[in-house]
């Protein structure tokens, strides 16, 4: 046997057949039969829902009870006024000359209007106002702010506020150009007692 190539034989061996077997499942879902909702669920949902509807019954008393405090506060007058300085003695002629009464011819020139706030809550309150000025082209000029502290249902405070000097000017106005005023703002802060 020399010389002889070894026969191969005409059949191959056999390979196990090495296939995984899957044992059937069955899926696990929704059986489609409705749920109802327990007692514990139903009270949830009920809870979400009262706690919305007060959200927005607080945030509608808040929206409008923001706008209504504007009717709180009225203004009227409105003039120019130059005013000498308080600091000199009736009858007392201003001298800046000497060392002692440095400025003491300085007079202040304001823009006054009344106001009146009346409190129409049921409770104490206070009140602050933004008071915006305007030309006679109706452009703004610059704001004021008034306050009353502690005002009770129904009680009125009635004051005189101004655009002093010390007031920044939009666009190198000056005191002399506001020609009528408006409410712009009226933040109301009901207090316990």
């Amino acid at each position: 046997m020399t010389g002889q190539t070894p026969q191969m034989p005409d059949r191959m061996p056999q390979i196990p057949d090495v296939t995984p077997m899957r044992a059937e499942v069955t899926p696990h879902g929704p059986d489609g039969t409705p749920r109802r909702l327990g007692g514990r669920n139903a009270l949830v949902a009920l809870g979400v829902v009262a706690g919305l509807l007060v959200g927005a019954g607080v945030t509608w008393w808040a929206v409008a009870g923001g706008d209504d405090a504007m009717s709180h506060v009225e203004i009227s007058g409105g003039k120019l006024a130059k005013e000498r300085n308080d600091l000199l003695d009736e009858g007392e002629q201003c001298d800046d000359r000497d060392e002692f009464d440095y400025n003491d011819c300085d007079a202040s020139t304001t823009y006054s209007f009344d106001y009146e706030i009346t409190n129409k809550g049921g409770e104490p309150a206070n009140y602050t106002v933004i008071v915006n000025g305007f030309d006679d082209d109706g452009d703004f000029v610059g704001q004021a702010y008034v306050s009353s502290t502690h005002l009770g249902p129904g009680e009125t405070d009635s004051a005189e506020g101004d655009f002093d000097e010390y007031v920044e000017l939009a666009d190198k106005h000056t005191l002399a150009d506001i020609d009528s005023l408006r409410v712009a703002h009226v933040e109301r802060l009901p207090l316990a007692n």
